[in-house]
């Protein structure tokens, strides 16, 4: 009973007093919810940041992966014509010819050549090529598998940047609802109305709260 009459009928001094202590929440919310909405902004774009730099740096990655892929398939086209016509040469019985050639292998090609070689028969030319063998390696494969390894890594960063920074930005909208609802506590006259905005400004407040000691965060 002395609640009803407290929520629907108080007194003058009730009021007063009511007045008072909601003034002091509604600004406690109304504090806390802005300066989590300052962080949440800073922290979205710092994270957006981190996303436009990985991006950046994914695009610089894909032109020297392209440079890469376009001399690995000019060496690679180099050593299997030098070897055919390596091959001509032997069918033909072009000594000199095959010497010349021979001289002319470039360095990463001569360790499969040789062991290709190895695996014949006297007077005899051994089965397949010397690029089916595992010793047949470039040095612009490895860096262009070194290049996708990067690229994977950046492109996971860029992702949860992009994670990140939508979270904070969906957490800066739940500050918004409390700033909201707590600022128009004040401005009802019935008391179990300011108490039910201050009440769910309170919810979300600690909603927000949550979300933000969960997300992950940068000092820069």
């Amino acid at each position: 009973m002395d609640l009803f009459l407290y929520i629907f009928r108080p007194t003058d001094a009730q009021k007063v007093k009511f007045q008072r202590t909601a003034e002091i929440v509604s600004i406690f919310l109304l504090v806390t919810a802005s300066l989590i909405s300052a962080w949440c902004v800073y922290q979205a774009i710092s994270w957006g940041n981190i996303q436009m730099e990985n991006v950046g740096a994914i695009s610089l990655l894909q032109t020297e992966s392209i440079r890469l892929t376009d001399r690995d398939n000019t060496l690679r086209t180099t050593d299997v014509g030098l070897f055919i016509a390596w091959t001509d040469a032997i069918s033909e019985n072009q000594t000199g010819r095959k010497m010349f050639l021979e001289s002319h292998f470039r360095e990463e090609f001569r360790p499969a050549f040789n062991q290709w070689l190895e695996q014949a028969q006297p007077g005899e030319i051994p089965p397949d090529t010397p690029f089916s063998l595992n010793s047949y390696s470039l040095e612009t494969t490895g860096e262009l598998d070194q290049l996708k390894v990067n690229m994977s890594e950046r492109l996971d960063t860029v992702r949860q940047a992009n994670n990140n920074s939508q979270n904070y930005i969906l957490t800066t909208v739940f500050a918004a609802l409390v700033l909201f609802f707590a600022g128009f506590a004040g401005k009802w006259k019935w008391p179990l109305a300011t108490m039910i905005f201050l009440g769910i400004a309170t919810v979300f407040l600690v909603l927000v709260i949550g979300r933000v000691l969960t997300l992950p965060y940068m000092v820069s």
